[in-house]
């Protein structure tokens, strides 16, 4: 019989055990890690039991002195009941109490308390020593509010007159009052707020010279700025910057300071850090100056081209010192541009006189061709950022304008001269009416009046609206146009002696006092002037900075007089029977 297939071998391999490889803690272990504290807590019960047998005798020796007899006890009650009535009969007697009486009455209160403890009660439930305990704090209470309102009340007085005197004083009555708080606090005296109150006043006093400090400190610091010794300058306003910040930390609630002084201080220090390079600035500008007036321009560009970089660099800098001003930096720059193109600015300012010229000899067509040519080279060079021929400034309003009202200049032109007259004594010529609506419409671009009618005179016109018609009128005719003067404007009626003729003025007496009369339609004085007495009143030169200007004439609700209407009005007004005329010199 044959051998059976052998069992196959077994490939499954164990895994070896995680914990073999563990080892057993032991109790020797154990004691290496608690050995220390054990030691620690061992020797720490034995030094409390060594001081506990230390004192054991004591403690009994004491307890042994506080135990005394019942006829002890009531010897020091009846003891302090005597001290007591001894003290009731001097404060009876005398209205002051001096230090021994009081003594009676703390004696009294001290036995009181031995009593107590004799009889080994509590003493805060016997209420004959919370009595004497309440008396004796008031008593004392008192006596300390007394001292302390005299010292508060002198020291104010001192304060007056002399600031450091009266500052022990408020630290002694301070004092007083802590103590009536910590010590004597069962009188019921204690006043938190007058404690604060006094606090206060004390350290306002004593704040005095560090505030005095800080505004001396800026005083010697402006002073040697003043003397350009910037850097000493500096030095001292850095001190008073340190002055206000210690001030500010320590004084802030009980003395107000300027607001924002420190940041006020900090730029004047950060100015007179700046003033070196601001007097080499100064210097440059002073050069340029002087070249202009040799003529010699080129110089003079590179003058302001190295004030105009140094003050970038003072801008860069010290941005927080006072010099660091842009409006300075602009006017620089605009000399600067102006040195760079005077060449070309002069030729336009130069062409623009005989542009003026042109227009006063009312040549229209060689006005407005030099116009178109003056215009495209002030835009150029306003372009440029030279400061000057900018959009906002009158040369450049005036050639644009010109630009864009050929038509109304040569109307204007053309009959200008038929409508002026001289004003008699004077070198001036008057418009012979008021200003008609259609000619202040054609000039300025609309008609403000309130009825409107081309040959009527313009009205509901302000003060402004007459000078700024003025203006371009001005400009139309290349000469000066202004409001006249009272002078002029009764010089130009004539004899004021006698009432208005009729024919010549549209007043109340000839009128329905509604409507406006068309200028020119009345007659003419003698000197061929219309209407300068009613219809409308006329607005006539003011103070430049007065907000009132006269109006003189009269008009349609103006009753007929010797005497020629005139009142004062604001430049602001305007009315349906308010418009104006216009002289030339």
């Amino acid at each position: 019989m044959t051998q059976g297939p052998l069992n196959p071998k077994n490939d499954f391999v164990a895994a070896p055990d995680p914990r073999a490889g563990r080892s057993k803690v032991s109790l020797g272990q154990i004691w290496l890690k608690i050995q220390v504290p054990f030691l620690i807590a061992v020797l720490l019960a034995l030094g409390v039991a060594s001081l506990l047998l230390y004192t054991s005798d004591r403690r009994s020796t004491r307890q042994a002195e506080l135990i005394v007899s019942p006829e002890a006890a009531e010897a020091l009650r009846l003891r302090s009941l005597q001290l007591e009535v001894d003290f009731e009969k001097i404060r009876q007697e005398r209205f002051e109490l001096k230090e021994a009486d009081i003594d009676l009455l703390e004696e009294a209160l001290r036995l009181q308390e031995e009593y107590i403890t004799a009889r080994q009660s509590v003493g805060t439930d016997n209420v004959r020593q919370q009595s004497l305990r309440r008396r004796l704090h008031l008593i004392r209470g008192e006596q300390l509010r007394h001292d302390s309102d005299a010292a508060e009340a002198k020291a104010l007085a001192l304060a007056k007159t002399d600031e450091a005197a009266a500052i022990p004083l408020l630290r002694q009555a301070i004092a007083w009052e802590q103590e009536i708080t910590k010590k004597w606090e069962f009188s019921g005296l204690a006043d938190s707020g007058r404690l604060a109150r006094l606090d206060t006043r004390l350290r306002r006093l004593e704040s005095a010279p560090l505030w005095q400090k800080g505004r001396a400190l800026e005083a010697e610091a402006e002073k040697l700025f003043a003397a350009g010794k910037f850097a000493d300058a500096a030095a001292k306003f850095n001190q008073a910057i340190d002055s206000e910040t210690d001030f500010l930390a320590r004084y802030r609630d009980v003395r107000n300071t300027e607001f924002g002084r420190s940041d006020k201080l900090a730029e004047r220090r950060e100015t007179a850090f700046s003033g070196d390079v601001w007097n080499g600035i100064r210097a440059q500008r002073l050069k340029a100056e002087a070249l202009e007036k040799k003529g010699e321009w080129a110089a003079a560009t590179q003058a302001w081209q190295a004030a105009v970089d140094a003050f970038a660099k003072l801008l860069t800098d010290y941005p927080k010192s006072s010099f660091a001003d842009r409006n300075q930096e602009a006017a620089m720059t605009t000399r600067l541009n102006f040195s760079r193109f005077h060449d070309e600015i002069g030729a336009v300012r130069s062409r623009c006189a005989q542009l003026r010229a042109a227009l006063r000899g009312r040549r229209a067509d060689e006005a407005l061709r030099l116009t178109d040519e003056l215009l495209t080279e002030a835009r150029r060079i306003g372009s440029a950022n030279t400061g000057t021929f900018r959009p906002e400034d009158p040369e450049r309003m005036e050639l644009e304008y010109l630009a864009v009202n050929g038509a109304v200049i040569r109307s204007a032109l053309g009959i200008i001269d038929q409508n002026l007259r001289p004003v008699p004594a004077s070198d001036v010529r008057i418009y012979r009416t008021e200003i008609p609506q259609g000619l202040y419409a054609s000039v300025m671009g609309s008609n403000p009046s309130s009825t409107r009618r081309e040959a009527n005179p313009v009205e509901s016109v302000t003060y402004a609206d007459a000078e700024a018609f003025a203006t371009r009128f001005g400009w139309i005719l290349g000469a000066k146009v202004r409001l006249p003067t009272p002078a002029e404007f009764t010089a130009a009626v004539g004899d004021l002696s006698k009432p208005a003729v009729q024919a010549q003025a549209w007043t109340a007496e000839n009128t329905d006092g509604t409507a406006v009369r068309p200028v020119g339609a009345s007659e003419a004085n003698a000197a061929g002037i219309h209407d300068l007495i009613g219809n409308v009143e006329e607005w006539l030169m003011g103070a430049p900075g007065e907000t009132r200007a006269p109006v003189l004439g009269g008009s349609i609700l103006t009753p007929v007089a010797k005497a020629m209407s005139a009142r004062e009005v604001f430049k602001r007004e305007k009315s349906r029977t308010l418009g104006f005329r216009i002289v030339i010199e």
